[in-house]
Order: C-alpha cells, then structure tokens, then sequence
C-alpha cells in the first residue's frame, strides 16, 4: 500500500510511519466521507451510501492499524535494588553465546528468558499454532539450561510471535534494568523499537 510522502516517513527498518499531524488529518477526512455517504444516501439510496460509508470506514480501519506509537515501552517498576535482565531470543542458546551472556549480565539476580512463538502468518490466521509453542517451548528448554550451565539464575516464558510485541508484553511485568537479545545472523527484530527502550539493548549472535 502506497501512502503519500506528505504524510509518512520510513524507519530505520523500511518500515512506514506517520507524520505526527497525518493521523488527525486522516481520521477528518475519512469521518467526513462517511457524513457525505450517508447523505448520499438519501439521493442515490441506501445501499450504493452504506457502501461508500463502509469503504471509507474500512480506510480508517487500515490507516489506524498501520501507524505506529512512538511512545515509551513501559516497564514494571522494581521493588527492590537487585539487578535483573531480560534475554529475548530468536535463536538456541549454544555454550559459547550462553556464556557471552553471562558476561553482558554480571551478577543478576533474575535473568528472564523470553521465547517469541516462532509462527507464520498462516498458522494464525488459521489458529494452528499448537506445533510452533511447542518448539519455542523446546528452544525455551535448552537455552534455559545452556544459561544456568553457565552459572546464571534463570527462569522463562513463551512470547508473542513477534519479538519486539513480546519484548513490551514482558516488560509490562518483569521489571527488567536491561535487555540481551539472541539472534543468528539475519534482521535484527527489536530494531524497530529500540529509539522506544528506555533500558540498555545489546545483542549476541550466535
């Protein structure tokens, strides 16, 4: 989907973003197509207006989903001093990168390792999501045991299939003081948001 130069730019990932004045000059455009279709209506009937109004609804739909917030990622306040990481990975920890962690973290109190549901597009629409938790459970399992083979204290979830929506899940409630991500090389998933953490962000490849 093309959109005007006028109104978006592009991240660092290719990705479209709304100018910050786009999204209300949008919505104003669109809600008055909606109040001409539905006077439309009443000269050229009913059902050529609920259609116009319908398509003018479904771009707002469109647009809405398609900007994206700039805002802050927020993350659970501490209650205490003690020092916790969070490790997103996208690959299997082996022993060498297990240990360059183990390096990056120091002595954490909790190192939280998040899994994303490695699915496709397909898979969810279609709800079949069954096969792709179990291998983010296994990967969960064995880099889990790679880092505690490493001397760190470690416990573990399964994310979203999107990192970086996986990466805010989390911290809305581990109150993490920095984020590790594992990765083979390849597209570095939490690019996109990291003008958003407020937390330090390194990387190990594997």
């Amino acid at each position: 989907m093309r959109v005007s130069p006028f109104l978006t730019t592009t991240d660092d990932e290719g990705g479209m973003r709304f100018r910050p004045f786009a999204i209300p000059l949008i919505i104003a455009v669109i809600c008055a197509s909606i109040v001409a279709s539905m006077a439309l209506a009443g000269l050229v009937g009913a059902g050529l207006g609920m259609a116009v109004g319908a398509v003018a609804a479904t771009g707002l739909v469109v647009f809405a989903s398609r900007a994206r917030p700039n805002l802050r990622i927020e993350v659970a306040e501490h209650e205490d001093s003690a020092h916790r990481v969070l490790v997103v990975a996208t690959a299997e920890a082996t022993a060498a990168s297990a240990q360059r962690i183990a390096e990056l973290a120091g002595k954490p109190k909790d190192v939280r390792l998040l899994v994303p549901v490695p699915s496709h597009r397909l898979d969810r629409l279609m709800s079949a999501e069954d096969d792709a938790r179990r291998e983010a459970e296994g990967l969960l399992a064995r880099s889990a045991g790679a880092l505690v083979a490493a001397g760190l204290p470690v416990s573990g979830s399964v994310g979203d299939h999107d990192p970086a929506q996986a990466l805010e899940d989390e911290l809305r409630d581990f109150p993490a003081d920095e984020v590790i991500l594992l990765i083979a090389n390849g597209k570095d998933p939490l690019a996109k948001i990291e003008s958003r953490l407020s937390l330090p962000l390194r990387r190990v490849r594997i």
